[in-house]
């Protein structure tokens, strides 16, 4: 499977009518270690190039291929750490759909008695 980055959502993908599956999707924008560098904000790909990378970006014009070439490079450099948390999550809200299944039996078996 081709894992996708981005920054700062559909937009580029939109504009080039191109869908990627939303599992396979990393925002550079959303990810919760990134955007702490942004006390909690949306953080510019700029200021996370400048901040993880010590390098700067988008200097004179913006370039959606520099943009994309960083946003990767982003994504590479948290690989390991970002596909984890995916995972956890992935299992706490199986776990949620699990209890809540197991809730609503319970509860369907109390109506019937």
């Amino acid at each position: 499977a081709v894992v996708s980055t981005q920054s700062t959502g559909q937009h580029d993908f939109k504009v080039l009518e191109f869908s990627h599956p939303k599992p396979l999707t990393r925002d550079t924008a959303k990810y919760k270690p990134f955007k702490e560098l942004s006390k909690g904000n949306t953080p510019s790909l700029k200021k996370l190039c400048k901040e993880i990378l010590k390098t700067d970006i988008q200097e004179s014009t913006h370039d959606s291929v520099e943009d994309a070439q960083y946003a990767l490079q982003l994504y590479r450099t948290h690989r390991a750490t970002w596909e984890r948390s995916i995972k956890r999550h992935k299992k706490k809200a199986q776990k949620r759909v699990s209890v809540d299944e197991n809730d609503q039996s319970s509860s369907d078996d109390a109506l019937e008695d």
